[in-house]
């Protein structure tokens, strides 16, 4: 006996990367505010409920984008230590600042302030598994004998990405590759395993 086929439309990947793309390309036209779920399915070729079964709002859309489509580009690369690790991924990420994706992070985590949406999907999916991703390192470096065991990963995480994301909101200088070695070896100055 035949087993009843599955009800509904697979879920299409290529939609998906289609939607993902759609975000990116409305958000850098139009910024977050004129965003509409409408523009991005509009944009992808899709009906708007394909967005809405796979996403709450548009804020919970462009994350997933920025996360698929922007975020293996920062991620940490291979290097002989941790330590190398955490200072190529900083330069990795004044890089992407420096890009026209650095303008719409700076734009969002202004209209974060009043959308209580993105904030949460900012923090959520873009800040929180970003800053785990840093901890695993830290962990590393920490086993591989090069920062101290007592290293706050919270306070450590700050003293290297805050300055690049405070550069970014407050546009006190340029997130060269300069700011970016004095930023990392200033940090690193404090976490250091003293020898």
């Amino acid at each position: 006996m035949k087993s009843n086929p599955t009800r509904g439309r697979p879920r299409s990947d290529r939609a998906h990367r289609a939607i993902l793309k759609a975000a990116l390309a409305e958000v850098s036209k139009t910024g977050f505010r004129a965003l509409t779920v409408d523009a991005i399915a509009a944009r992808a070729n899709v009906g708007k409920m394909t967005i809405y079964r796979r996403w709450p709002n548009k804020a919970a859309v462009l994350m997933d984008a920025f996360l698929a489509l922007i975020g293996p580009a920062t991620e940490f690369p291979e290097a002989p230590t941790a330590v190398e690790s955490i200072r190529r991924q900083l330069h990795l990420q004044a890089a992407f600042f420096r890009g026209k994706y650095g303008r719409i992070i700076k734009a969002l985590l202004g209209e974060a302030q009043f959308d209580p949406e993105l904030a949460e999907a900012f923090r959520n999916r873009w800040i929180k598994p970003r800053r785990e991703g840093v901890r695993v390192v830290l962990r590393r470096a920490v086993a591989e004998g090069d920062l101290r065991a007592d290293v706050n990963f919270e306070t450590a995480i700050d003293l290297f990405y805050g300055p690049i994301y405070y550069r970014l909101q407050i546009g006190t200088g340029p997130i060269n590759e300069t700011f970016t070695d004095e930023v990392f070896a200033s940090a690193m100055e404090g976490l250091r395993t003293r020898l």
